[in-house]
């Protein structure tokens, strides 16, 4: 598995680390809201993000759950998840734990 996962990093179908390569902020996603417009935002880290993709939750129910109940519990969600499968064969992955950081704001207005 980490094999895989090193020949998809920083490679265009696969995923981007800025920490192997600061030249990845050439693929980075962008985009702007209305001014005026009322609007939520998560950011993620891939420890965090395994709520979604170790299929526990779908992307709206990640912020769903960001949105009433906060970070602390989307994390607490993966680690719990990562304790009931400590040699990742339910959950498939290149480590047992990975770090987590995750951030939410809800109805900034741009």
């Amino acid at each position: 598995m980490k094999h895989a996962e090193l020949a998809a990093r920083n490679v265009p179908g696969g995923y981007w680390i800025a920490e192997a390569d600061p030249k990845v902020v050439e693929h980075a996603l962008a985009g702007s809201c209305e001014v005026g417009e009322q609007t939520s935002v998560a950011i993620l880290s891939d420890g965090a993000a395994r709520a979604v993709t170790l299929g526990l939750l779908s992307w709206p129910d990640t912020m769903k759950l960001l949105r009433t109940e906060g970070p602390t519990e989307l994390i607490a969600l993966v680690r719990q998840a990562e304790a009931e499968d400590p040699h990742a064969t339910r959950w498939r992955r290149n480590k047992r734990s990975d770090d987590a950081t995750a951030v939410y704001v809800d109805g900034f207005t741009a």
